[in-house]
């Protein structure tokens, strides 16, 4: 079905480096808008379950994030788009269209497939240390929340494995990420700012450009 006076939504794409907090981000300007659905890459991609050699392969061979095969992605952006209702794979929820999707999407408009849906792209840029210093304190309060000593070996050992990988190769892809990706970007804001005043300007910035 298609909602009664919504022709067509505005899509805005939210980018950043891993622990750049675009899902807070993402939430707080869907939050302040009012009239906005969220959509998230991370229901769809099947990027991180690949081997980290692959992503070396992909760097070494000029890291064209148009390889990136993204299942149902684009169908859903369309239909969000044109007034549909689409349904999240992962846990069934549907989601209605509104005037603005807020998308948080780290490839930006990199990857074409999806990039012809998007209206405005915001790009989070933060230092890399800072970024990964947050997202390393996310986990330790989840793991830290554990009682079982045994799972929490477990955990600290996937956080071991999680740094080597950042080492080797995480760290390179988001280089790669900012310098493809945040040029690219309508708007960027400085991501050491507080959550209230970067999704408060944002906000401002879309319903200026898109009313």
């Amino acid at each position: 079905y298609f909602l009664k006076g919504i022709n067509m939504s505005y899509i805005v794409a939210v980018a950043a480096p891993v622990g750049g907090g675009k899902t807070s981000l993402v939430k707080a300007i869907a939050e302040q808008i009012g009239d906005a659905a969220t959509l998230h890459y991370d229901d769809y991609e099947k990027v991180t379950q690949a081997p980290v050699e692959n992503l070396v392969k992909w760097m070494d061979d000029g890291a064209d994030f148009n390889e990136f095969n993204i299942p149902g992605l684009s169908e859903d952006l369309k239909r969000l788009k044109n007034g549909q209702p689409v349904y999240n794979s992962m846990t069934g929820e549907e989601i209605v269209p509104r005037k603005y999707l807020i998308f948080e999407m780290p490839f930006g408009k990199e990857h074409r497939e999806t990039a012809v849906y998007i209206d405005l792209l915001v790009w989070v840029d933060i230092p890399l240390d800072i970024a990964l210093a947050r997202k390393v304190k996310e986990f330790l309060n989840h793991f830290m929340q554990e009682s079982n000593p045994e799972a929490m070996r477990d955990q600290l050992k996937w956080l071991d494995g999680y740094l080597d990988n950042y080492l080797q190769v995480v760290r390179r892809v988001l280089q790669i990420q900012k310098e493809k990706v945040g040029a690219n970007a309508d708007i960027v804001i400085d991501g050491r700012g507080n959550l209230e005043s970067m999704s408060r300007f944002v906000t401002d910035t879309i319903l200026e450009r898109m009313q």
